[in-house]
């Protein structure tokens, strides 16, 4: 459970760094009462993970940062989204 994780994690910070762009910090949190990952990004922008049981995997909403719109996709190889906001 810990590799998935960070593996959400990782996907988040991919998604709300894009190329070229000055660095966004971020910071990623547990909320154990509430069963979710909480990633928050100084530029408004953000990531909540929490596990469907029934489903038995992880669920991931990302917030884009205020006044941006995203696009992209799921990579079938990876599984990891790719995309880009502006």
């Amino acid at each position: 459970m810990r590799r998935q994780r960070w593996a959400l994690v990782l996907l988040a910070l991919a998604w709300v760094m894009p190329a070229l762009a000055s660095p966004v910090r971020c910071t990623t949190y547990e909320e154990k009462a509430l069963g979710r990952l909480q990633l928050l990004c100084d530029d408004g922008s953000r990531a909540v993970s929490t596990y469907n049981r029934t489903l038995d995997r992880w669920e991931t909403t990302i917030t884009p940062p205020p006044g941006q719109r995203c696009s992209g996709q799921v990579n079938p190889r990876t599984h990891q989204w790719e995309g880009r906001c502006r």
